[in-house]
């Protein structure tokens, strides 16, 4: 069976979550500075969370390519990547999150599963659903939930 290539747009999500977190905590303590009403300050915050949304998520992109050959899954990210037998692989769940997915999947003699971090805001779409088409071709269960 020939290789086949899927372009996932995954982020570091602790990164993400530093980032954005930082962003609107910078945001308040610079307001807090300000010489205006407080219902302005509370204005400003929340007028600051969409930008630090935005560059939380530039800033913390980890696009992946995901390779199924054979009876394996390769997942290659910028620095490293990870294989998996595609018969060691109990099932795959898909929780959508806002703004994207938690893709966890459950491996045999594994206590906790492989997280991936799928992003949607800001990105063209990618793969993912013809990812999970052919590994399902491939007996791999997928859940939807």
């Amino acid at each position: 069976m020939c290789e086949v290539n899927f372009e996932i747009a995954t982020l570091h999500r602790g990164k993400y979550m530093i980032l954005l977190l930082t962003g609107v905590c910078m945001a308040a303590l610079l307001v807090a500075r300000l010489p205006i009403q407080e219902v302005l300050k509370i204005i400003v915050v929340l007028l600051s969370v969409p930008l630090s949304l935005f560059l939380g998520i530039k800033w913390s992109a980890n696009p992946s390519r995901w390779t199924i050959e054979k009876d394996r899954l390769s997942i290659s990210f910028k620095n490293k990547a990870q294989d998996i037998d595609l018969g060691t692989i109990r099932y795959i769940r898909n929780v959508p999150r806002s703004g994207g997915n938690l893709i966890m999947i459950f491996v045999k003699d594994a206590k906790q599963p492989k997280r991936y971090w799928r992003n949607k805001l800001f990105q063209a779409s990618d793969d993912l659903d013809s990812l999970m088409h052919v590994l399902k071709t491939h007996g791999v269960e997928y859940y939807y939930a």
